[in-house]
């Protein structure tokens, strides 16, 4: 199955649990500095595989249907948001969590997927869509075969 991409270039941890590279983060540096480290560049996606589909869930808290384009181009699936921060001269944060940025998550899709037939919606800050199998990569029924 080659639909995930691998990131070679994720952050090594210096503690076999990252839960207390977490807290020595924030022990080590102000608000601002934390801040800044633990933003996400892309979001976390689910991928699930039935015997019609393949679908996929992809975090988009805070994103509207506008901020996306869903691009199939050959064997690409390719999702990406273009997403403007509002900038407010008056509000000073002492706090900034929400940060959306934008980011791009590239799929290769496997040749039992019909590109045609890729589905979207957006719905409680979640990101669906339904790739759905070509009719011969579809898995048959068992069937038993009768001796003749």
């Amino acid at each position: 199955m080659t639909l995930v991409n691998v990131n070679p270039k994720r952050r090594q941890t210096h503690s076999v649990n990252p839960f207390f590279n977490l807290f020595n983060d924030v022990m080590t540096y102000s608000t601002e500095e934390t801040g800044k480290k633990l933003v996400k560049t892309r979001p976390e996606v689910n991928i699930l595989e039935g015997k019609e589909d393949f679908k996929l869930e992809i975090a988009a808290p805070g994103l509207k249907k506008s901020d996306f384009d869903i691009i199939v181009k050959k064997d690409v699936l390719s999702i990406v948001t273009k997403v403007e921060n509002e900038i407010t001269e008056d509000v000073k944060y002492t706090r900034k969590e929400f940060d959306y940025r934008n980011f791009k998550r590239t799929f290769h899709l496997p040749k039992s997927i019909d590109p045609s037939k890729i589905e979207a919606k957006l719905e409680d800050g979640i990101l669906y869509l339904k790739l759905s199998k070509k009719e011969e990569a579809k898995e048959l029924p068992t069937r038993k075969i009768a001796i003749g």
